[in-house]
């Protein structure tokens, strides 16, 4: 192994990812790369400025790095003001059924472009990518917070139901987080958005995809690539086994609509100053009170129409192994 890959990690905290309130009304939710491992902070309303909030590794409390925790929560002590923390170590939820014999951590991967505020474009720092005489680009999708993970979970199955169809982006394996399956990588392909011209083609796709047994959910534009091999299908969170022939009708039904869609929705990053406040709302009051398997479409819903927006420029901080970010840059 190359030098590069056995060099100290220095234990200094790196933001991976950040989930913050602007209102700080509710919690804000931090993914941490301290040393070799991932390490989540959740900040009580009330502990921190607006500010600090955006950039609070320097203002953390004295935490210990080197002891075994999973989630730090911090919070400020309403007597005497100090700023106090609770430590963790319970386990965190992650794939419940991976399938394919490849996994890679996801502090492995050297972020080259973020796509959405899930997905981005990476380059695997493995080994074996290493022996090629050029780095292999792929697309990688991870749950950042446990919250999201539902989305991974389902889009997992559904390209398991896809292997060798021809229909998707290969699956090349699934990413892990101290262990615990919490994405995925494809291989990248090359080829635009399909139009309304491209309807035929669409309309093959999905039928096809139907005949799988699967409802894809969100057949936006954005979701179809056409390429030099026809058109591929991306982005299954929403898709649906056993589907009614009805659902799968209208989905049909819905596809010359959504190819001449010009506002843009599945597009990548689009920011409003509203989404934080009610993706907030959603995530607590129905990922946070234990309904969520019930209750997902509504987040994901939601997250349809602004499709991965985050909060202002800091949407620029999520990646995986947090090689490379920028505070007002996404494809930093």
């Amino acid at each position: 192994m190359s030098g590069k890959h056995t060099e100290h990690i220095p234990m200094q905290p790196v933001v991976l990812s950040m989930e913050v309130d602007d209102d700080d009304a509710f919690e804000s939710e931090y993914r941490l790369r301290i040393g070799n491992q991932v390490r989540y902070l959740i900040i009580s309303p009330g502990t921190f400025d607006r500010d600090t909030l955006s950039f609070p590794v320097g203002s953390l409390p004295p935490l210990p790095y080197d002891e075994k925790w999973t989630v730090a929560r911090i919070s400020r002590d309403k007597t005497t003001r100090d700023v106090t923390y609770a430590l963790s170590d319970r386990a965190m939820a992650g794939v419940r059924n991976p399938w394919h014999p490849v996994s890679i951590s996801c502090l492995s991967l050297d972020k080259t472009k973020q796509l959405t505020a899930m997905a981005l474009e990476a380059v695997p720092c493995s080994r074996a990518a290493a022996e090629h005489d050029s780095p292999l680009t792929v697309i990688a999708k991870i749950a950042r917070f446990e919250w999201e993970l539902p989305r991974i979970e389902q889009e997992t199955r559904a390209y398991q139901l896809l292997e060798g169809s021809g229909l998707a982006p290969r699956f090349l394996g699934h990413v892990h987080e101290n262990g615990r399956v919490m994405g995925f990588i494809l291989e990248k392909l090359e080829g635009r958005p399909a139009s309304v011209g491209d309807l035929s083609s669409c309309e093959s796709a999905v039928q096809k995809l139907h005949g799988l047994g699967l409802l894809h959910g969100d057949v936006n534009r954005y979701n179809f690539l056409v390429t030099e091999e026809g058109v591929k299908l991306l982005d299954f969170e929403n898709s649906k086994e056993h589907a009614s022939p009805e659902s799968m009708r209208k989905e049909l039904e819905t596809l010359r609509a959504e190819l001449t869609d010009d506002s843009g929705r599945g597009g990548g990053f689009m920011f409003t100053d509203d989404y934080g406040a009610n993706h907030k709302w959603i995530r607590k009051n129905i990922y946070g009170s234990g309904s969520w398997p019930c209750l997902r479409w509504l987040v994901e819903s939601y997250d349809d129409i602004f499709f991965g927006a985050m909060r202002g420029s800091f949407a620029a901080l999520d990646t995986c192994g947090g090689s490379k970010f920028s505070s007002t840059d996404p494809e930093a």
